[in-house]
């Protein structure tokens, strides 16, 4: 049997005679508690990426290596975080975030304060996949976390919230980053962040809630229930079966996609700005702020308006998948206005409009795998997701630099072009929805001879 279409998924009545339960406020508290921890978690965690960008012309200096050497640096972190994404959906799936965060984020941090250390490109490169290995789990934690805390109606607003944390940490990184290697040097900036992250990884073991283990009202229960009622572990058989439906490979392949163009601006921003543009360093730090800042509000934006969509009665997946393709459309075309622009306000502006666009647009793209995805495989399908996405981030950092050492013209219009790309695979291929009975069926069928 197929898996259903998405006109075939069931439908969600928010009105007529139906009592409307939503959680008290004693939940609501513990809700956003989570929601803040985890935000706060990927803020850092892109921090400590970001050291890379805003290091980039003092370590090429320190270990005489070009562009094409530092973007290897990128892609390396990248190639390791997206095949590290396979083993934490499945373990999140096991057994939740809080141990499986923690535990990540005090490795990371190690790893992150070694670069520091490096005395050779290789042991800065072997920092830099140590990096990628141990922040895996972190954002696929806060889609589980979503899914665990919020009905399925209610999980765009706070997957706004925890998806610009993507943009709080690299909003606040050129500033305090640049200003800490002005002060000091590249490897201060490294192990200061390191030490940062022991601290936060600490503050997570003693204040982060598993749902599951939480005391709560009856009407909480109740609100909770479908959540709850969900199997609490996955298998190896029934995560691999994920891979049989159309909509998991929709996901992964826009996600390679939007990983491309996110990638590009995240890794190559600053530098673009300093050699095309002729900004100074200093300038850089301020000037490559604006569009993480726009990315924020483009992140808070996209999960609001997807949940006023369903409220105003539009079919759940409909409304996540009409403002991530929305978004992405926007992006290409300013990303493309960005390559041919002739002045730095003018380059700065465009690239702020695309950030914009580009995260309301993948803001919905999280969304939208725990609209397709069983309540249990959340943090599975998501992390597959997140593979896909970093095979793209793996080589998005590389191929721009090999193109930056030519000209940033074609390496922004090749972002351009593969972010129409993933529009269309959302809006065009996105059909079906990976059915849980169907998902059984396919865990439980005798393995071929």
């Amino acid at each position: 049997m197929l898996p259903r279409r998405v006109a075939d998924a069931p439908r969600i009545s928010f009105g007529g005679n139906m009592p409307v339960i939503g959680p008290s406020r004693q939940l609501r508290r513990m809700q956003w508690i989570a929601i803040v921890l985890v935000t706060a978690a990927i803020a850092l965690n892109y921090m400590d990426r970001s050291t890379l960008a805003i290091g980039n012309l003092k370590i090429r200096e320190e270990f005489g290596i070009n562009a094409t050497a530092i973007g290897a640096l990128g892609s390396a972190w990248a190639l390791t975080y997206g095949i590290a994404q396979l083993p934490s959906g499945y373990l999140l799936d096991r057994i939740g975030p809080k141990f499986l965060v923690g535990a990540a984020m005090v490795l990371w941090s190690l790893c992150q304060a070694a670069g520091g250390f490096a005395a050779t490109y290789f042991l800065l490169m072997l920092s830099r996949i140590g990096l990628g290995a141990t922040e895996a789990p972190c954002f696929p934690s806060a889609t589980r976390s979503v899914s665990d805390w919020f009905d399925v109606k209610d999980r765009g607003t706070p997957s706004g919230v925890y998806t610009s944390g993507a943009y709080i940490g690299p909003t606040l990184a050129p500033p305090i980053l640049t200003g800490l290697m002005l002060a000091f040097n590249w490897r201060v900036m490294f192990i200061v962040m390191g030490l940062a992250g022991v601290v936060a990884a600490a503050l997570w073991f003693m204040v982060y809630r598993d749902p599951r283990a939480a005391v709560l009202e009856p009407q909480d229960e109740e609100y909770l229930r479908p959540n709850r009622e969900a199997q609490s572990s996955v298998s190896l058989r029934q995560w691999s079966s994920l891979f049989r439906f159309r909509a998991m490979w929709v996901l992964m392949l826009g996600a390679f996609c939007t990983g491309y163009i996110t990638w590009m601006y995240q890794t190559w921003l600053p530098a673009y700005l300093e050699m095309q543009q002729h900004i100074s360093i200093a300038k850089t730090g301020f000037l490559a702020s604006v569009p993480l800042i726009c990315a924020f509000f483009g992140a808070l934006c996209g999960g609001y308006v997807s949940d006023r969509l369903v409220k105003g009665g539009m079919d759940l997946i409909a409304s996540r998948r009409l403002p991530l393709v929305l978004g992405l459309l926007g992006s290409a075309a300013f990303t493309g206005l960005a390559a041919v622009a002739t002045g730095a306000g003018m380059a700065v502006t465009c690239i702020a409009v695309s950030m914009f666009c580009m995260q309301f647009g993948i803001t919905c793209k999280w969304i939208l795998v725990t609209a397709v995805t069983p309540q249990a495989y959340c943090a599975s399908a998501a992390s597959n997701q997140n593979f896909a996405g970093f095979l793209g981030g793996t080589l998005s950092p590389i191929l721009t630099g090999f193109i930056v050492d030519m000209t940033f013209v074609l390496a922004l219009a090749i972002g351009a072009v593969i972010t129409l790309i993933g529009a269309g695979l959302f809006q065009f291929m996105m059909t079906t929805v990976i059915d849980e009975r169907e998902l059984e069926k396919f865990a439980a069928a005798p393995a071929p001879a």
